[in-house]
């Protein structure tokens, strides 16, 4: 269901929306200011939120401020509730709400506004959705994958967890498009596509990079698990029955990965450590590179993990 965050210090009008929202079955977290609001916006992210403009404290306007000023709730969409009606109250609100509702308000005026707000935001979630998805495999792709990437290892680097993350490339992928064409190619690319899904587990991550390549991220991994994981992926890779008519196609990866434990860090400022986050994530990536080299070049068909030494950079 949809939850709305309905902030209005007014006991009255906040109750008449929660109950109206309610009726048409949205769930409702209501606050009294701007700092609650605030307080309840960090336990659960909502949809929606309705803010009084004029709050004791942290007004609609301060609290949509903050909201810009973190990544993780920039993009929640607002409509502000207020008895100023003019122009100018008007255009500053448009700034930083999707929509604008002028007090007394009717019933269903609330609701449609509050169906239309709800409505573009989960287009907007669909577009966003696909821009980070690879058509072919339906895995997330490389754009998609770095976000959680950095998202993991700054979990991980917060809490002082082990992580590792992996590079696949499928062997002689070439000679599949040579032989049998690319639409086989595809079949083998989604095939080996489900193999990272079945293999992984909920909190991992597992992607298509481009091409041939894949990835994977598996927090609360140590070298060991990691090692385990690839060759799991190997034997399955190696037991896939791709056919195309009656010939077999045979098909091997190699994969390279690092795994890391880095030591648990006080900084909660996720927006001050972003820039260090994506140096670190691309260290790591270019040494679980280097370890598929490393397989490649011992005859493929095999997994390369190695620890991470500088897992406390950045």
């Amino acid at each position: 269901m949809t939850l709305v965050l309905v902030a209005e210090d007014d006991p009255e009008i906040n109750n008449l929306m929660a109950i109206t929202l309610r009726l048409e079955q949205y769930d409702v977290i209501q606050a009294h200011d701007g700092k609650q609001a605030l307080h309840l916006i960090e336990q659960q992210t909502p949809d929606l939120l309705l803010l009084d403009v004029l709050m004791p404290g942290l007004n609609g306007y301060d609290v949509a401020r903050e909201l810009q000023k973190k990544s993780s709730t920039a993009h929640l969409p607002v409509i502000f509730v207020t008895a100023k009606q003019d122009m100018e109250d008007r255009v500053q609100g448009l700034e930083m709400a999707v929509d604008y509702i002028c007090k007394p308000f009717a019933v269903p005026e609330l609701l449609a506004r509050v169906r239309t707000a709800v409505r573009v935001r989960k287009l907007q979630e669909q577009l966003e959705r696909l821009a980070l998805t690879d058509e072919l495999t339906k895995l997330t792709n490389r754009r998609g994958f770095m976000a959680e990437f950095e998202d993991e290892l700054w979990r991980a680097r917060r809490f002082g967890h082990p992580l590792a993350v992996l590079i696949f490339d499928l062997d002689h992928f070439k000679r599949v498009n040579d032989t049998w064409g690319h639409p086989q190619g595809d079949e083998v690319l989604k095939a080996f596509a489900r193999v990272l899904e079945h293999s992984s587990r909920r909190i991992d991550k597992v992607a298509r990079f481009g091409g041939e390549e894949f990835a994977a991220v598996l927090p609360e991994t140590d070298t060991a698990g990691a090692q385990i994981f690839a060759e799991k992926v190997c034997e399955a890779t190696r037991s896939l029955e791709i056919f195309a008519g009656e010939q077999r196609v045979p098909l091997t990866v190699s994969v390279g990965g690092v795994a890391m434990n880095v030591a648990r860090s006080e900084d909660e400022n996720r927006e001050g450590s972003d820039g260090n986050i994506g140096v670190l994530a691309n260290h790591l990536l270019s040494e679980a590179d280097h370890c598929l080299y490393d397989a490649k070049e011992a005859g493929r068909d095999r997994a390369v993990v190695h620890v991470f030494q500088n897992a406390e950079a950045g």
